[in-house]
């Protein structure tokens, strides 16, 4: 019999999930006593397992610490400065196969899948009139392709980039395995970039047609779950990584309100010192009893935290003189910490889609695509940014060699985004997606260290189904 272990995590983690869910992500009871083939039968045990697919993406493995850590750690914005060796091969880009970072996060992430495969499975089988299971499918799909983004930011696609010839995928699996044994969890090969791009666009249209604008309820109950809008952004989102510039500034376009702009919030820093702020589209909930470990992770023992990691000390040089997110970004005290994750008691929200974001992704879109009318509006959007920063406008300046000056405005939209995304889980991804990694990270000198290992123990477990990314 194969010793598949970390499939058998997901799967099990499934299953307990089903069985004695609690309310981690949304202010929603689940049923906690029924076991997983009854309960899936019952618009109460669809919801219920809704939420355990949600609370998936809560996992310290991935965005309640490591995920959104790593895309800075293994950059320029982060450095590692702890005790933890796992943690020293991402910053120092010598990762190896066994490193149970990325076996943890792996397992974390198909673990989402499979839960978020099983709603979309029960929910369309469910007979009961009072329920509409288009909504809860809708959020699962957006889950679901969520989880394939993240999976090729780290392990997909080749050296050169994203949605490039040959890129690489990984294991594509559309149905949920309802228990361990090894029929259901056998391995199975890796899909190809292309065939993972698809399936995630396909998911995020189905959720985009399917998904409200809002939710309603008491209390806030429903804060945390995923929205059009939120849908539409990671879309977009995707779209730049692939360099499909159209898309974005199509999928982008609705989000405008009526003066082109995206609301953002007057002060920069309010939205970590507060929470579900108007610019927030999609926020974790977390809380004293429900708690993240990303604060812990940064902030010194003297503030009861461990400090491993802290700014990288190129990132300070970054900002320019008089930015308002500098002491954000890099907080003076205490020094070597960030105020977008201040609480060590672990109830700091993460942001996982917010306005900013989606106001620099259209500007440089725009500014990709050219011409006067989209230069204009890219600068615009840009100078929205700057201006919360605290910064003079930016003005298009054409050279000898820039005529339009589109050359110098794409550069100066990638420098802002570096700094008015820090810390929140882009940076690696926006140097392979420009094709940038290895002139700005000078520890990486071999290309195939661009794409993290496959973790080794799910490559030897699958009897040469699975295979190992080039290089490792």
């Amino acid at each position: 019999m194969k010793n598949i272990f970390l499939t058998r995590l997901a799967a099990a983690a499934l299953l307990v999930s089903l069985a004695s869910s609690c309310d981690k992500l949304l202010d929603v009871k689940p049923q906690a006593s029924l076991p997983a083939d009854t309960a899936l039968t019952t618009k109460q045990g669809v919801e219920a397992a809704l939420i355990g697919a949600y609370d998936a993406v809560q996992s310290g493995n991935y965005w309640g610490l490591r995920y959104l850590l790593f895309a800075d750690m293994g950059a320029d914005n982060v450095r590692w400065t702890g005790t933890l060796p796992s943690f020293g091969q991402i910053n120092q880009n010598n990762i190896t196969a066994d490193n149970v970072e990325l076996s943890n996060m792996w397992a974390s992430i198909y673990s989402g899948i499979n839960r978020a495969n099983y709603v979309i499975e029960a929910a369309g089988a469910l007979s009961d009139p009072s329920y509409t299971p288009a909504t809860a499918i809708a959020q699962a799909r957006a889950l679901r392709a969520f989880h394939y983004m993240n999976l090729l930011g780290y392990w997909g696609g080749t050296p050169e980039g994203y949605n490039k010839p040959n890129g690489v995928g990984v294991p594509l699996r559309l149905t949920p395995t309802k228990d361990i044994s090894d029929a259901q969890i056998a391995p199975i090969a890796r899909s190809t970039e292309q065939q993972i791009i698809q399936v995630i666009n396909d998911d995020f249209d189905y959720a985009i047609a399917n998904l409200p604008a809002a939710y309603t309820s008491a209390n806030n109950q429903n804060r945390g779950r995923v929205t059009k809008n939120a849908a539409i952004a990671l879309k977009a989102r995707f779209a730049l990584r692939n360099g499909d510039y159209p898309t974005v500034i199509s999928l982008t376009a609705p989000l405008r309100d009526a003066s082109g702009n995206f609301a953002l919030s007057a002060n920069y820093v309010d939205l970590w010192a507060l929470k579900n702020q108007q610019e927030s589209v999609w926020e974790l909930q977390f809380d004293a009893t429900d708690a993240n470990s990303i604060a812990f992770y940064w902030y010194p023992t003297s503030s009861g935290g461990r400090n491993e990691v802290d700014p990288a000390t190129g990132l300070p040089a970054a900002h320019e003189s008089g930015d308002k997110r500098l002491p954000v970004n890099v907080n003076p005290s205490p020094a070597g910490t960030t105020q977008k994750f201040s609480r060590v008691t672990g109830d700091d929200n993460v942001i996982l889609v917010r306005n900013g974001e989606i106001a620099i992704t259209r500007a440089e879109a725009l500014a990709r695509v050219g011409g006067i009318a989209n230069l204009t509006e890219a600068v615009k959007l840009l100078n929205l940014i700057r201006t919360r920063a605290g910064l003079a406008a930016y003005v298009l300046t054409p050279t000898a060699t820039d005529l339009t000056g589109q050359n110098g405005l794409i550069a100066a939209i990638l420098k802002e985004r570096r700094v008015e995304l820090a810390h929140e889980g882009f940076r690696w991804f926006d140097l392979r997606r420009t094709g940038t990694v290895m002139s700005t990270i000078t520890s990486i000198t071999q290309p195939f260290r661009v794409l993290w290992p496959i973790p080794q123990r799910e490559v030897l477990n699958s009897s040469g189904t699975l295979t190992q990314n080039a290089g490792y």
